[in-house]
């Protein structure tokens, strides 16, 4: 199993520019089945909860670690996550992508 941590690791996106990218990476997760989608905000529900429970308990600036590990959990754990459950969709979602800009 491949990870892809930015949607520059995909082979089939390397024509396209970076807005471009970001639709087509929309369209696949579009074209998700329900069940899938629901797998995965559920599996980014369980990460991102336990650091916004310990930021709602803290006073001091130490709020700020708790933060730190949101946003490392996000590049690190869920975007990569996320790319591979729209990694099967991509092809239709560039050829679909491609149609409407033709």
């Amino acid at each position: 199993m491949k990870l892809y941590f930015s949607s520059k690791q995909f082979e089939q996106l390397e024509g396209f520019s970076f807005n471009e990218k970001q639709q087509i990476i929309a369209l696949a997760t579009s074209k998700m089945s329900p069940g899938a989608k629901v797998f995965l905000n559920l599996l980014k529900l369980c990460i991102l909860t336990p650091p916004f429970l310990m930021l709602a308990n803290i006073d001091s600036w130490w709020f700020l670690m708790p933060l730190v590990f949101v946003l490392i959990g996000y590049f690190i754990v869920l975007r990569p996550i996320s790319l591979y459950f729209i990694k099967k969709h991509l092809s239709q979602a560039i050829n679909e992508f491609v149609k409407t800009n033709e």
